[in-house]
């Protein structure tokens, strides 16, 4: 087939120049249906030759709509077309929110991937996802990590990629793909329910600003969000420099008098590594904060995290585990 249309293109330069889906590779493709999936499986499809991909689909079906049966019987004829193989996936019934479906899909695309031995997964997210993103995070009171949180690429773990190749499209480009081609677009009735915060955002707030305020701001959004994710990685990458340097040698423990004379950005970023690699525990903004001023003041009394304790013993801030838990 010629590869003809821009966006085609578009694809070819974009995965080449930043090196996200190499030749030979086994794609794991998150598919929903919608016009950026549709655009995205499309591509995929007309360079499956090409690059020698083997190509899989997941699909979630949350079961909060009426109509989701036939989404995913239409998802299931689609990749019927193409002969791809599909993994098909309900949403439990007590995942009722946006967060803990979340979690839910990306625990099991990457279980999914891990088991069976794919190594790269793709979304369909844009650069109008990402503009959407940023401005929805904003609200919420996010820090940089929030406003630089889509990235073309990241590491789930050694084994598995995550990767976004669509993240220099927009929306109406997606959309102007599928009538090209007469894609079947499954249009989800829900993104048109304004008790949704995100939906409100989409349909009528950046309409809003882009007809009185930016007309271009989704591509700002993007650009600010590049730049803040350049900042993100200098003070990762510094954080676990010293990080482990800092580490105690058979305890885990890590030296509270070095902390002491860093910047709390850096702080911040340390005692959430710190915590995670330990404990699996996630640190919320007033555990942060309470943690650092216990370092900065060498405060000697110990304090409760959940289940675990935390100390200051010599040039040592340990973790302990309290007697409740050691009784679980």
């Amino acid at each position: 087939m010629l590869l003809n249309s821009f966006l085609h293109k578009k694809f070819i330069s974009t995965i080449e120049t930043r090196k996200l889906l190499p030749y030979n590779s086994s794609l794991l493709v998150s598919f929903s249906g919608g016009q950026d999936s549709l655009t995205l499986l499309k591509i995929l499809f007309d360079l499956k030759k090409l690059y020698n991909w083997k190509i899989y689909l997941i699909h979630f079906d949350h079961r909060w709509r009426s109509d989701s049966m036939l989404a995913s019987k239409q998802v299931f004829r689609y990749a019927k077309l193409y002969n791809f193989s599909v993994y098909y996936f309900e949403c439990p019934k007590y995942l009722n929110t946006e967060e803990s479906s979340r979690k839910w899909r990306y625990t099991t695309l990457i279980n999914t991937a891990y088991i069976n031995n794919l190594k790269t997964i793709v979304l369909a997210h844009t650069a109008t996802d990402k503009a959407e993103t940023v401005l929805n995070n904003l609200f919420r009171g996010t820090g940089l990590d929030g406003l630089s949180s889509i990235r073309w690429s990241s590491n789930l773990s050694n084994a598995v990629q995550l990767v976004r190749p669509l993240l220099n499209f927009y929306r109406s480009e997606t959309a102007w793909f599928c009538r090209k081609y007469f894609l079947p677009v499954w249009i989800d009735q829900s993104n048109y329910d304004y008790s949704l915060s995100r939906n409100r955002l989409r349909q009528e707030l950046i309409p809003y600003i882009k007809s009185y305020f930016q007309p271009q701001f989704e591509e700002k959004s993007c650009v600010l969000s590049s730049l803040i994710a350049l900042d993100v990685d200098f003070l990762e990458q510094e954080a676990l420099r010293i990080y482990s340097l800092i580490l105690h040698e058979h305890l885990i423990a890590i030296n509270y008098l070095v902390i002491q004379l860093l910047h709390p950005s850096i702080q911040t970023r340390i005692l959430k590594l710190f915590f995670a690699s330990y404990v699996d525990l996630n640190l919320n903004s007033k555990q942060i904060s309470d943690m650092i001023f216990f370092i900065n003041q060498s405060i000697l009394n110990n304090i409760n995290i959940k289940n675990y304790i935390v100390g200051i013993d010599g040039t040592w801030l340990y973790i302990g585990i309290t007697r409740r838990q050691i009784e679980k």
